[in-house]
């Protein structure tokens, strides 16, 4: 960002700051990343740090011409068009009366205020200095005279920063602080959407005065991806390369651990233990001539060849670490192509019995396995299988998929994981279930009852603790789990209270059914009739 733009635009923020949060954030300026927010004052985990309302929000309109003609130039030129139309439609309804001094042929063009373009301006980071042919054939097929250049520039604003509003009809969003809020998958802040469309930011960890905020512009379950998947998908969808402390650490503190992507672990064949993970560091550059000069790039991921192992302390040569990579690759083809096939097809449909076995072989918890079970392909297939034996009522095999995937989780991802506090509300629901709650307890559940009535309380309380925590306890995410508990807790008493009343009975053997047994026993079949996990 040049020098000039950062001046004028970190004094509109701060501004911006000072007024609405009292200057308990404010952005600065780095050399490596640009502008980024830094706390002044302490927050602690799960606390607010702010709520901003919309800078501006922009939807589809199906009945304006000057929508359905972006709309038809974006189809009739996809070679020159390379977003989707209301990319474009959100740049042109940021323009102000100025910019519209001439209305559009077609339809119309609601303007904003100058302050509300100056921020949305504020919050492209590079240098505009000519307009796409997109943009052109755009502005001259509306006969609009503001320059291509600022819709250009508005453009660049909203594909960068703006979060998706709205499903019916499609809106995008756009905020002013929260956009200079820099990405990490380890994030210390999350963001959700509140009421009236605020942004709500709350502490993710522990955040330090001087703590740099960061937030993850990844979905919660791509938080626990590997490295190299996470860096793809935000090189695809936000166009840069992440180099976070869990994409490139660098200085943990742990040799050990220094570098490793826990998301990607391997089986070690000496110890047979998942204690092999993929390194991020970089090996040492190439030097020239006589290795005294000038180092020639980044050099290339260390990767898997001379690996240790952190349980045994073997060391992966370069043929086993190729087929470590190469039974990860036969792994991610297969999830990949059941993933895909299940989403037009019943889980029934995508995969038989010989099919399980076989993707089974391939993850970590076989003893076959060569990946994970400490890897995020594992934790896919897992989960793909889950689904297939709930559908086939194949309970024990379920509850197993759930657990390995509890466990994956808990140790993939450092902090507070949203994907977790909702696969432990799954595994809850799943093990009620299996009780005897809305479905007919199995015989193969029987000889479990026991230990399973003692994991559901403990389960659900750690997916509160979470969601509250990362949510608070106003949010739907929070308020809908608490719902499930509580119905939990009261199907267990009566179920306890059943049992009680009918080991006190069995003495009277063969006497009729005392009427307090009776009673309980038909209190519990009708609020089971009517009671769902889902109220």
């Amino acid at each position: 960002m040049p020098t000039a733009m950062a001046d004028w635009s970190i004094d509109i923020i701060n501004s911006y700051c000072e007024q609405l949060f009292g200057g308990k954030v404010l952005c600065e300026v780095t050399q490596d990343k640009g502008r980024i927010m830094i706390a002044k004052a302490p927050v602690a985990r799960g606390d607010l740090l702010f709520s901003e309302a919309p800078l501006h929000i922009v939807a589809e309109e199906e009945e304006n011409e000057a929508f359905l003609t972006v709309q038809r130039l974006c189809s009739d030129d996809p070679e020159d068009f390379d977003y989707d139309p209301l990319w474009y439609w959100a740049a042109l309804c940021s323009l102000t009366e100025d910019d519209l001094r001439d209305a559009p042929k077609v339809g119309e063009l609601k303007p904003v205020s100058v302050e509300q373009q100056q921020r949305l301006l504020c919050l492209y980071h590079g240098t505009v200095t000519e307009s796409t042919v997109a943009v052109d054939k755009i502005v001259e097929e509306l006969g609009l005279k503001v320059e291509p250049l600022t819709v250009e520039e508005l453009l660049q604003a909203w594909i960068l920063n703006c979060f998706e509003h709205n499903d019916d009809p499609l809106a995008y969003s756009a905020y002013f602080a929260s956009s200079f809020i820099s990405h990490s998958c380890g994030a210390n802040a999350i963001w959700t959407e509140g009421e009236d469309a605020l942004h709500v930011l709350r502490a993710r960890e522990n955040i330090a005065v001087g703590d740099e905020i960061s937030i993850s512009y990844l979905q919660e379950d791509e938080l626990l991806h590997s490295a190299e998947a996470r860096r793809k998908t935000l090189q695809d969808t936000k166009r840069f390369h992440c180099g976070c402390e869990r994409c490139a650490p660098q200085g943990t503190g742990d040799e050990n651990a220094q570098g490793l992507d826990f998301c990607r672990g391997f089986t070690c064949t000496s110890c047979g233990e998942c204690g092999v993970f993929y390194c991020l560091d970089y090996c040492k550059p190439k030097q020239k001539g006589n290795g005294k000069g000038k180092a020639e790039g980044k050099g290339v991921p260390l990767g898997l060849s001379g690996a240790k192992c952190r349980n045994c302390g073997a060391t992966i040569d370069e043929q086993e670490a190729d087929l470590l990579l190469e039974a990860e690759g036969k792994l991610e083809d297969m999830v990949t192509s059941l993933t895909d096939a299940a989403e037009e097809k019943s889980v029934r449909e995508v995969i038989n019995e010989e099919g399980a076995r076989e993707l089974l072989q391939l993850v970590g918890n076989h003893e076959s396995s060569r990946v994970g079970p400490q890897h995020w392909l594992c934790s896919r297939a897992w989960e793909f299988l889950e689904k297939w034996y709930k559908a086939l009522d194949r309970r024990v095999d379920q509850r197993q998929m759930l657990e390995l995937r509890v466990d994956y989780q808990r140790k993939s991802y450092p902090g507070l994981s949203g994907t977790l506090a909702w696969t432990l509300e799954q595994q809850g629901v799943a093990i009620l279930r299996h009780l005897g709650f809305g479905s007919k307890m199995a015989d193969s559940d029987r000889e479990f009852q026991g230990s399973l009535v003692q994991q559901v309380e403990p389960i659900f309380e750690e997916s509160l603790r979470i969601l509250r925590l990362m949510f608070g306890s106003e949010h739907e995410y929070f308020t809908a789990v608490e719902a499930k508990y509580t119905n939990a807790k009261r199907y267990l008493q009566i179920r306890k209270n059943v049992t009680e009343r009918k080991e006190a009975a069995a003495p009277a053997a063969n006497a009729q059914q005392p009427a307090a047994v009776a009673a309980e026993v038909k209190e519990l079949s009708k609020w089971l009739a009517s009671g769902h996990l889902s109220r």
